[in-house]
């Protein structure tokens, strides 16, 4: 296969070292470098539908129980007992960059980018302020504290473990985050990282698909749909709205029929019924914010659910007498439980979502005109897209009690 329109020798030297592992690779693929790490895979024929493009031997992926079973695994299982699988992935990717040359895994680390600059992880100041308004600047924030808690208990518990610097164990965890997959092999769900799978791009609607061979022993790319010579091969990285794939990837879509928008909802603290509200939702935390996913677009069963939990949050007394009456609240409440709760109920997601829309600090049609800008940075346009959506959807829900 080739890597048209310019010879990469890191893609060359990983195809190669693939294929001496026993790896399988259509020569109707090439890999294309558009620069900074950015790489994506194209047909070189036409493609048919079903067609198995790629398949990776066992001995060519690494699992999350190669991981644990690493030195480094070992010895992070032995003075920790953490259970996160990205954390052992992280470990992995730690250890075999630190042995260079001497790693088996060195075609496989060589392809990897060395920066991460699109992942909001990297973002400057100026670039997160661009997210003002949206849930996601708290999200990503909260995130990269666990990740910094976790290297410190690491540093704190792990003989050694500090000879990695908080950037370098930052670089691996993205690598990880961007590249692990997860499929099952007879019904056990099995992480991993997949050498040149993970070159596929994420594409809505997809037209490649990856997964488990029938006996586990290789980890498969196959055409969904017929691909025509030049076309991208995508594959889906998950039904995920902008605000996830901005988190995890450091990418949006343009149109995603997946967005969606989180509204923080306060909880009465000085509400008598509020303990009994708790217990019906089944909410064991005590935070006075209730957060709910408001999806773009239709999804009944979704909307379903939000009002159910609406309706008991904002229930009075004898809406709560009718819900501890019947066999399941949670499905009692799935129908409007009085006209006045309803009333109430409509008004709340309509106040939330106007007071979020209120603090985003350009309009709908403000950011339309911004991303007709062709010279717009990458990260720029990724938080617009985002910032447009949630309006968007929001806009539609603030009209829920007019």
């Amino acid at each position: 296969m080739s890597t048209q329109p310019a010879a990469d020798a890191a893609v060359t030297h990983l195809i190669r070292w693939l294929e001496q592992g026993g790896a399988v690779i259509s020569p109707k693929m090439h890999v294309v470098d558009s620069g900074n790490g950015h790489r994506g895979v194209f047909a070189s024929e036409d493609i048919a539908q079903d067609e198995v493009l790629l398949r990776i031997p066992r001995r060519r992926l690494v699992t999350v129980a190669d991981a644990r079973s690493s030195d480094l695994g070992r010895i992070i299982e032995a003075h920790t007992g953490f259970q996160d699988p990205n954390l052992y992935m992280t470990a992995f990717l730690l250890g075999e960059k630190e042995r260079g040359e001497a790693s088996a895994w060195k075609p496989f680390l060589d392809i990897q980018p060395q920066s991460f600059p699109t992942h909001p992880f990297y973002f400057q100041e100026r670039e997160l302020s661009l997210l003002k308004g949206s849930l996601v600047v708290e999200l990503i924030a909260a995130q990269r504290r666990a990740l910094e808690e976790d290297y410190s208990h690491l540093c704190r518990k792990v003989p050694g473990f500090e000879r990695f610097t908080f950037a370098q164990f930052l670089w691996a965890h993205v690598a990880v985050l961007t590249r692990i997959f997860g499929g099952k092999v007879k019904e056990t769900k099995v992480h991993c990282l997949a050498p040149f799978v993970d070159m596929l791009n994420d594409g809505i609607p997809a037209n490649a698909g990856w997964g488990w061979s029938e006996d586990g022993e290789f980890f498969e790319v196959t055409a969904d749909s017929a691909i025509p010579r030049g076309k991208e091969l995508r594959d889906s990285y998950g039904a995920h709205s902008n605000a996830h794939l901005l988190r995890h990837y450091g990418f949006v879509h343009e149109h995603n029929p997946n967005n969606e928008v989180m509204v923080p909802l306060e909880i009465s603290q000085t509400d008598p019924l509020v303990g009994e509200k708790r217990a019906l939702l089944g909410l064991t935390d005590l935070s006075a914010r209730h957060f709910f996913s408001l999806p773009f677009k239709p999804d009944a069963a979704r909307i379903i659910e939000l009002f159910s939990e609406l309706r008991i949050l904002q229930a009075g007394p004898e809406e709560l007498a009718l819900l501890k009456e019947a066999p399941d609240a949670r499905i009692r409440a799935k129908v409007p439980l009085s006209p006045s709760n309803e009333a109430q109920v409509l008004l709340t997601l309509s106040s939330a979502c106007a007071a979020r829309l209120a603090l985003y600090e350009t309009s709908v049609e403000e950011d339309t005109r911004l991303l007709q800008d062709p010279n717009l940075p990458w990260n720029d346009r990724n938080c617009i897209l985002l910032r447009r959506g949630e309006k968007q959807c929001l806009a539609v829900f603030a009209q829920a009690g007019s």
